[in-house]
């Protein structure tokens, strides 16, 4: 039965000022030096045919994107910072994959509504590693910064979802047009892209429904269902977020989604209908899932130091949970965020988020099977 074999942790920056610092506060880079230039969290993961694992980060000072080598264990700044406006100040779950390696990405930020006529809006740029440079193309909504893109790379989109205003837009990579489909009132944490091209995210600000985006018609249809207890587990990723905190689709016909609350569900996107599958770990928050061996799923969760990995087997239905991320030391992982594997399935990386006091750290994860 599979199993974590091992848990270390790997540090980029971290703080010796231990304070606690609210997403809306505004640091000032003279009086809060540690914690500006210091203080970060990993929030995006993307293993690249290149074999190494890039990371969009937190951090104040906008230096936002690194590479990690997995031989080495060692990081690399990839230069954001260099054309970053000061309110791009994090990659939320924004780093997508193309076939022939470039990889697109977004900016999302942590301002205050003070700061918001101020704010230009989240950035979507393109970055290709070998020449390791960073294209701007487009600011979609203004003032609004982006949480989470998803490409399509058949049609050529990029759907985006926003923050603090939670709004829905595609973006024409051919053209530059963007299809601006305002206030949706929900946001996912991640969304998909069923098999016959409609995106999928979340609408109205109570109920949190699902609603299906068809790039051949430009409509939405906005169902008046979403996933079990919807309500309920909205507002834990942050307030008037959606309960929707993954979701991913690994060609079997379904999409799998992942919960605030800590569930697995299966969507039907034919009939729109949800699935309760489990509740495969005693924590909230599911934001990392991917397909490991054969019909294995491999998923990340945890909140509040309950980091850990758990499996699903879509033949049998059957959960194994493989064990916490703690390191030797003692350390624990406080709040996941995504999660990546290794080409070889061996190694699973997991962003760690939002500690109270220090920085997240990058976790490396040996699985035995």
């Amino acid at each position: 039965m599979a199993r974590i074999r091992s848990v270390r942790y790997h540090v980029l920056r971290d703080t010796a000022d231990r304070r606690v610092v609210t997403d809306d506060v505004r640091l000032d880079r003279r009086r809060d030096r540690d914690i500006f230039e210091n203080r970060i969290a990993f929030v995006s993961l993307l293993m690249h045919p290149d074999g190494k694992l890039y990371c969009g980060i937190t951090a104040f000072n906008t230096d936002i994107f690194h590479r990690f080598d997995v031989e080495k264990r060692t990081f690399e700044s990839l230069g954001y910072a260099k054309v970053a406006e000061e309110y791009e100040v994090k990659i939320h779950r924004s780093l997508e994959l193309a076939s022939d390696g470039t990889i697109y990405g977004a900016s999302a930020c942590l301002y205050g509504l003070e700061h918001r006529l101020k704010a230009p809006g989240g950035t979507l740029f393109r970055f290709t590693p070998g020449e390791d440079t960073i294209e701007k193309l487009a600011v979609p909504v203004r003032h609004d910064y982006i949480q989470t893109i998803t490409l399509d790379e058949e049609r050529r989109l990029i759907y985006g979802l926003t923050c603090p205003v939670y709004r829905f837009f595609v973006y024409h990579l051919d053209t530059g047009e963007v299809e601006d489909y305002d206030y949706m009132g929900s946001i996912t944490h991640v969304s998909a892209i069923d098999d016959a091209g409609g995106f999928w995210g979340t609408w109205d600000k109570r109920e949190h429904h699902l609603f299906r985006y068809d790039p051949e018609t430009r409509e939405i249809t906005y169902h008046r269902h979403g996933t079990p207890n919807a309500r309920e587990e909205a507002n834990i990723m942050y307030i008037g977020a959606g309960p929707v905190d993954v979701m991913r689709n690994f060609g079997d016909g379904f999409l799998y989604i992942g919960t605030t609350g800590g569930s697995l569900c299966r969507l039907e996107p034919k009939t729109a209908a949800v699935e309760y599958l489990g509740h495969p770990v005693p924590t909230r928050r599911m934001p990392g899932l991917v397909a490991w061996h054969d019909a294995l799923l491999l998923g990340a969760a945890g909140d509040n130091r309950g980091g850990c990995l758990f499996t699903y087997d879509r033949g049998t239905g059957a959960f194994n949970h493989l064990g916490p991320i703690v390191a030797p030391d003692g350390a624990t992982c406080y709040r996941v965020h995504d999660l990546a594997l290794s080409p070889d399935g061996r190694t699973a990386y997991v962003a760690e988020t939002d500690v109270p006091d220090r920085s997240g750290y990058l976790w490396e994860c040996e699985l035995e099977t």
